[in-house]
């Protein structure tokens, strides 16, 4: 019967030996309080892209210790085998594998004694719970009314703190309003990749925000080289476009007049002849001057785009012709 046993743990050894050597990602996983309905749910979900199953922790470190030579770095995962223990393997990169397994999750009731893992928070609003039974609501300090034969909760009450023990009168109010705060699902605690084991808290990000948290570096990157001057292949078009508008800019102010600038020149001497007009009397105003300063008036509330933006709009529309412009500037 012993060697019938050892024998079985043996084949058991072996199986898990070829199941981890089959994968370009080997996870392990926590499956403690975790459904039956729920665990068949995710097995279906994930069938074809990875290969789950339930194993004895001392049988697994058998089998990682036969492995190590082979797969560098896999005895890594060792020291993140903890609870009821599986064992996940895929060809699948460990981040997509973890996202893929986070979204089979039921959410349970809390039983007293356990442990919060984060805050539970009861929702404001009328339950399902009949008036009669506000008494228990109570006991358990949620504030709570009577409300057309139910009871209603009258304000967002945070029963039990993360990291507190849930008492047993909490968990009877909790049960009795439904609210069920307590996450199952198959918890990757670690996967090994490449030779790198990579823990839960590295693999439990969101793509979306890595992503934009690129493009915005990628931004403030081209903002700091364009600020510092720094040539490159995508600052160079933007750096020319500046240097032609600052190049611009110094031509206007010091009156230097040629086919680019005198329509800026003549502009510019138009608005300080006008404003010169708005000082003088009525009398000496030649009539189409009024008109011109009555205009202007009019249309000053409708300019509502600052300064810079419209450089910014200005400097986008000039980048093509920017090295032609600098060239001709003062010819």
């Amino acid at each position: 019967m012993v060697r019938k046993n050892i024998l079985k743990k043996q084949k058991v050894v072996q199986e898990l030996v070829e199941m981890l050597n089959s994968g370009k990602t080997v996870a392990v996983a926590d499956v403690t309080g975790v459904p039956a309905k729920l665990l068949q749910e995710t097995r279906k979900g994930t069938h074809g892209k990875a290969k789950i199953k339930v194993v004895k922790k001392r049988l697994l470190l058998r089998a990682l210790e036969q492995i190590k030579g082979s797969r560098q770095g896999i005895e890594g995962l060792e020291d993140h085998i903890q609870g009821q223990v599986a064992v996940i393997v895929s060809d699948e990169d460990p981040f997509r594998l973890f996202k893929m397994f986070k979204q089979y999750v039921e959410y349970l009731p809390v039983k007293a004694g356990a442990v919060a893992e984060t805050d539970i928070i009861v929702p404001k609003g009328v339950s399902g719970v009949p008036a009669p039974m506000i008494a228990e609501i109570k006991s358990a300090g949620i504030p709570s009314k009577v409300s057309k034969g139910f009871v209603e909760i009258t304000e967002e009450y945070v029963a039990v703190k993360a990291g507190e023990p849930v008492p047993t009168h909490i968990a009877k109010a909790l049960a009795l309003l439904d609210v069920r705060p307590v996450e199952a699902r198959v918890k990757i605690n670690a996967a090994w990749s490449e030779g790198m084991v990579f823990t839960r808290d590295v693999l439990d990000v969101s793509v979306e925000k890595i992503l934009a948290d690129m493009a915005a570096a990628a931004r403030n990157a081209l903002n700091l080289a364009v600020n510092a001057g720094y040539p490159a292949k995508k600052s160079m078009p933007l750096l020319i476009a500046k240097a032609y508008m600052n190049a611009m800019n110094l031509a206007v102010n010091a009156g230097v007049v040629n086919e680019k600038t005198v329509k800026q020149i003549l502009a510019k001497a138009r608005a300080q002849a006008l404003a010169l007009a708005g000082h003088l009397p009525e009398d000496v105003v030649w009539a189409d001057v009024k008109a011109a300063l009555a205009a202007q008036a009019a249309s000053a509330p409708a300019q509502s785009q600052p300064e810079e933006k419209a450089e910014e709009e200005e400097e986008e529309n000039k980048e093509e012709e920017a090295a032609a412009g600098l060239a001709s500037l003062f010819g």
